[in-house]
Protein backbone atom coordinates (compact mmCIF):
# COMPACT_ATOMS: atom_id res chain seq x y z
CA UNK A 1 0.00 0.00 0.00
CA UNK A 2 1.24 3.48 -0.87
CA UNK A 3 2.36 5.91 1.82
CA UNK A 4 0.17 8.65 0.33
CA UNK A 5 -3.33 7.29 -0.10
CA UNK A 6 -6.04 9.07 -2.02
CA UNK A 7 -9.12 10.46 -0.28
CA UNK A 8 -11.25 7.67 -1.70
CA UNK A 9 -8.82 5.01 -0.42
CA UNK A 10 -8.95 6.51 3.09
CA UNK A 11 -12.76 6.63 2.93
CA UNK A 12 -13.06 2.98 1.83
CA UNK A 13 -10.52 1.85 4.44
CA UNK A 14 -12.48 3.72 7.12
CA UNK A 15 -15.74 2.01 6.06
CA UNK A 16 -14.01 -1.39 6.12
CA UNK A 17 -12.53 -0.63 9.55
CA UNK A 18 -15.95 0.34 10.94
CA UNK A 19 -17.45 -2.95 9.73
CA UNK A 20 -14.75 -4.91 11.61
CA UNK A 21 -14.97 -2.72 14.73
CA UNK A 22 -16.58 -3.99 17.93
CA UNK A 23 -19.19 -1.97 19.82
CA UNK A 24 -17.31 -0.03 22.48
CA UNK A 25 -18.23 2.84 24.76
CA UNK A 26 -17.43 6.21 23.26
CA UNK A 27 -14.35 7.89 24.68
CA UNK A 28 -13.11 10.92 22.75
CA UNK A 29 -9.36 10.23 22.91
CA UNK A 30 -9.78 6.55 21.99
CA UNK A 31 -12.13 7.49 19.14
CA UNK A 32 -9.63 9.97 17.72
CA UNK A 33 -6.78 7.43 17.94
CA UNK A 34 -8.86 4.85 16.05
CA UNK A 35 -9.80 7.11 13.14
CA UNK A 36 -6.53 9.06 12.90
CA UNK A 37 -5.03 6.78 10.17
CA UNK A 38 -8.00 7.61 7.91
CA UNK A 39 -9.05 11.07 9.12
CA UNK A 40 -7.21 14.24 10.04
CA UNK A 41 -8.36 15.33 13.50
CA UNK A 42 -8.09 18.27 15.85
CA UNK A 43 -9.79 18.71 19.16
CA UNK A 44 -10.21 21.57 21.56
CA UNK A 45 -11.35 19.47 24.48
CA UNK A 46 -13.16 16.23 25.13
CA UNK A 47 -16.36 18.06 24.17
CA UNK A 48 -15.53 19.56 20.74
CA UNK A 49 -13.47 18.07 17.93
CA UNK A 50 -13.07 18.35 14.18
CA UNK A 51 -12.36 15.54 11.72
CA UNK A 52 -12.18 15.08 7.97
CA UNK A 53 -11.18 12.21 5.73
CA UNK A 54 -7.49 12.66 4.93
CA UNK A 55 -7.09 14.45 1.60
CA UNK A 56 -10.59 15.93 1.71
CA UNK A 57 -11.23 19.64 2.03
CA UNK A 58 -14.54 19.37 3.87
CA UNK A 59 -14.95 18.01 7.36
CA UNK A 60 -17.23 17.96 10.35
CA UNK A 61 -17.27 19.63 13.73
CA UNK A 62 -18.59 17.41 16.52
CA UNK A 63 -19.83 18.74 19.85
CA UNK A 64 -20.25 16.03 22.44
CA UNK A 65 -23.02 16.35 25.01
CA UNK A 66 -23.95 13.95 27.80
CA UNK A 67 -25.95 11.54 25.65
CA UNK A 68 -25.72 12.93 22.11
CA UNK A 69 -23.46 14.35 19.43
CA UNK A 70 -24.20 17.54 17.50
CA UNK A 71 -22.51 17.34 14.10
CA UNK A 72 -22.07 20.32 11.78
CA UNK A 73 -20.57 19.88 8.34
CA UNK A 74 -18.08 22.55 7.33
CA UNK A 75 -19.69 25.12 5.08
CA UNK A 76 -23.24 23.99 5.86
CA UNK A 77 -25.67 25.41 8.34
CA UNK A 78 -27.37 22.07 8.99
CA UNK A 79 -26.88 20.34 12.31
CA UNK A 80 -27.32 16.63 12.87
CA UNK A 81 -27.97 15.24 16.34
CA UNK A 82 -27.16 11.58 17.01
CA UNK A 83 -28.01 9.77 20.25
CA UNK A 84 -25.57 6.94 20.87
CA UNK A 85 -22.92 5.83 23.34
CA UNK A 86 -21.01 3.56 20.99
CA UNK A 87 -18.04 4.45 18.81
CA UNK A 88 -19.08 2.02 16.08
CA UNK A 89 -22.69 3.23 15.93
CA UNK A 90 -21.58 6.86 15.84
CA UNK A 91 -19.21 6.22 12.92
CA UNK A 92 -21.89 4.20 11.10
CA UNK A 93 -24.30 7.12 11.43
CA UNK A 94 -21.70 9.57 10.10
CA UNK A 95 -21.05 7.33 7.08
CA UNK A 96 -24.76 6.63 6.52
CA UNK A 97 -25.60 10.34 6.41
CA UNK A 98 -22.62 11.07 4.10
CA UNK A 99 -21.08 13.45 6.62
CA UNK A 100 -17.60 12.10 5.93
CA UNK A 101 -17.60 12.47 2.17
CA UNK A 102 -14.27 12.30 0.38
Amino acid sequence: MALNRSTLENYVLLMDYVLKMRNTDFKTKTFLKKIRPFCATTYLSDKIFFCRVRGSKTGICVKRDNNSFTVTQTGNVHEFIFYTDSTKLFLQKLLKHNLLIP
